[in-house]
């Protein structure tokens, strides 16, 4: 081998995400992992998913590095009960419990990632986190607004970024190089990742780079072109222990993407040029926490963040010398005070102020290429517009005999403020109170039964209030009496876990109440602008959601696990009297895990979908669903990993059966056949 081909090769397997050699052997592929992980989102603190009435599914971290997901929406292909749409090979919108985009909320480490202008149907800012950097995900099914706020009606996606390991045997420094490469090269990754650890002080930070090529989708389908783009991302925890019981953290976490464009926008000939160029998010935060021996006031964490979304859209129609670029650039600050109280050994409560302030900037720009004159254009939203968002809440759970209460309240206000030089400035203040209940009762120490009823909201954005442009298939206009959408989540489930068994059934009823929709409309008296429909919206819909999921493990011999699950949901707009658009179809998986022999561990899997034929007029009319529903599939997928000391080999077969297939409402075909393969080698000391 050439020193040429050597240093590429090492290049091309750069870091990943890591800490000590034997970090991931808490986790392994042959033990049970459902109902038995602890989590932190059903109450904001540690908890046993077990003892919890809430559903939430778990994802971690040995099987995202068995899985490599190429982005975080494939990641969260793998967690049960989400649905995952992609739009464009640069999005991906996850459905939880048959709800999407603003009404399904995504936190990182705490922190709420939605803002402002986050839009009402599938959209691309999941995409913005790199897996690499992820060491667990949660998804609270079915709620989160009591514990987080605003948009948590189908359910909350929490995303856990990795912590750095502290040393007891003095200082430590050390780190790993991981790579990655997908056939056909639909994908290159490369990532450099340090460890640091003492007996007071830990770091772990690192870089990523992504090539993505062009999608080379199933059966005779082929490639599909321009879907790729590059990718680039930096993230580094620090965490300082003081002597007193105190503990400070400081992140900060960046990605960007260039040229990612919207397939089918250009695919159908009616767009040259549509891409986002770039998408980029930044997150930064300071944590502070001291933990007490009073009951009162065990630990306070006291959380200061900074995020920016920056968002920039480039267009031009085919044929057409105009060529439009809208930039939506929105800071938010963020503040977090919460108190966690152990008044006794059955009772345990978290409580919280939060505030969130959102400074949107908007600014859209016209070129003749042909002249190279220019003109300034009103940007989709007001530029200058703020969005506070306050909040007080409390959760308590209290232990009695065999039952296990959970109860919890929230209020927010919020202030949406306009500066609209096309529309008016006007200033709109919504608010909500909000409240959860939910019971464990213990049959015995494997059998439990639960139930959880709560309510959410989420209230009018900036993009429901303000929009004013092309958005899909419709041209928006500002509408400024929207109030919060509400909804009632009841659900029953029962839980069972043995060393070689477990499950979790449940069943779910969501009423939606003044669901914000888009109805016909005008604008200096036309009904269409720019060759679209003009729509604005309105409190105008009441819906249901309703369905089931069902989750199995069992461990078949020492070192193998079966596993699987299914989901499905029925929508109905209730008002219309029709099914509610992009509900998902019955979906779900079947599969073996395990560690097969020393180092060697596999999985298999069947992924399937049933077809979708129930559909909405907004269904019928969007380019991205086929005429008469999207049909159902099939997809078997095979992964193998060899660990080591100093180095890890995962590898996988995709779509063994070259199965052409499109997840419903995506607007892109999903990959063919095709293998991956990954490497990461650990510097240890």
């Amino acid at each position: 081998m050439t020193c040429k081909r050597f240093f590429l090769l090492i290049f091309y397997f750069s870091t990943a995400n890591t800490s000590w050699a034997t970090d991931d052997d808490v986790d392994t592929l042959s033990t049970i992992h459902l109902n038995n992980p602890v989590i932190i989102s059903a109450q904001r603190y540690e908890t046993d998913a077990f003892e919890r009435p809430e559903s939430v599914a778990y994802l971690g971290k040995k099987q995202l590095s068995r899985l490599s997901p190429m982005s975080m929406p494939e990641a969260l292909l793998y967690v049960p009960g989400v649905w995952m749409q992609k739009t464009n090979h640069g999005g991906g919108s996850a459905f939880v419990r048959g709800l999407t985009g603003y009404q399904t909320l995504m936190m990182v480490d705490g922190i709420r990632m939605n803002n402002s202008t986050y839009r009402s149907g599938p959209n691309q800012y999941l995409n913005t986190i790199d897996p690499l950097m992820i060491s667990n995900i949660e998804v609270l099914r079915g709620g989160g607004s009591v514990q987080y706020g605003s948009d948590a009606i189908g359910g909350t996606i929490h995303l856990l970024s990795n912590d750095p390991l502290f040393s007891n045997e003095g200082l430590k420094v050390g780190g790993s190089l991981y790579g990655k490469y997908w056939s056909s090269d639909m994908e290159k990754t490369s990532r450099a990742q340090i460890n640091i650890g003492s007996n007071r002080f830990a770091f772990v930070g690192g870089v990523t780079y992504k090539n993505l090529g062009d999608i080379k989708a199933g059966g005779d389908l082929g490639t599909l072109s321009p879907t790729g783009y590059d990718e680039y991302s930096m993230d580094f925890k620090g965490i300082y222990r003081f002597k007193n019981k105190h503990q400070l953290t400081a992140a900060y976490q960046r990605l960007k993407q260039m040229d990612v464009p919207l397939y089918h926008k250009i695919a159908p000939g009616d767009y040259q040029v549509y891409q986002f160029n770039p998408q980029q998010r930044d997150l930064a935060y300071l944590r502070f926490e001291s933990f007490y021996k009073n009951r009162l006031f065990s630990e306070i964490r006291y959380t200061l963040s900074f995020q920016n979304s920056l968002e920039v859209r480039q267009k031009q129609k085919t044929g057409s010398v105009e060529f439009v670029q809208e930039e939506d650039d929105v800071n938010t600050i963020g503040a977090n005070i919460e108190v966690i109280s152990n008044i006794n050994e059955e009772w345990k409560a978290s409580t919280g102020i939060e505030f969130y302030h959102d400074n949107v900037g908007s600014k859209a720009e016209l070129t003749n290429l042909e002249t190279g004159e220019y003109s300034q254009l009103r940007g989709l939203y007001p530029d200058g517009s703020t969005y506070d968002n306050f909040a007080i809440y409390s959760l308590h759970n209290y232990k009695l005999n065999r039952w296990n209460f959970s109860a919890g309240l929230r209020y927010n206000f919020i202030q949406l403020h306009l500066e609209d030089t096309t529309f008016g400035n006007t200033t709109i203040t919504p608010d909500a109170l909000v409240g959860n209940m939910g019971v464990v009762y213990k049959i015995n120490e494997n059998h439990h039964l639960t139930t959880n009823i709560n309510s959410a909201f989420r209230a009018p954005n900036i993009n429901d209030v303000s929009s004013f442009g092309i958005a899909d298939f419709r041209y928006e206009v500002p509408a400024y009496d929207l109030k919060p959408e509400t909804s009632l989540n009841k659900e029953i489930g029962y839980k069972f876990r043995y060393d070689g068994f477990s499950g979790a059934i449940n069943v779910f009823h969501n009423k939606l109440n003044d669901l914000i929709a888009n109805v016909p409309g005008e604008y200096n008296g036309q009904d269409s602008l720019d060759g679209y429909k003009v729509y604005k919206r309105e409190n105008i819909n009441e819906a249901e959601i309703y369905g089931g999921e069902i989750e199995l493990e069992a461990k078949l011999t020492n070192s193998i696990i079966g596993y699987g699950n299914i989901s499905y949901t029925h929508g109905q707009n209730i008002s219309k009297n029709e099914p509610m658009r992009r509900i998902p179809p019955m979906n779900g998986k079947v599969g073996l895990r395990g560690d097969f022999i020393q180092h060697v561990s596999f999985i298999a899997e069947w992924v399937f979908a049933a077809d979708q034929d129930r559909l909405s007029s907004g269904d019928m009319a969007d380019d991205r669903i086929a005429e008469g529903g999207t049909p159902g599939w099939n997809i078997f997928n095979i992964y193998a990993g060899y660990d080591h000391r100093y180095f890890s080999v995962n590898a996988s077969l995709q779509n063994l059966f070259d199965e052409a297939y499109r997840i419903h409402g995506s607007g892109i075909d999903g990959i063919g056949r095709s293998f991956w393969i990954s490497l990461k080698i650990n510097i240890n000391p």
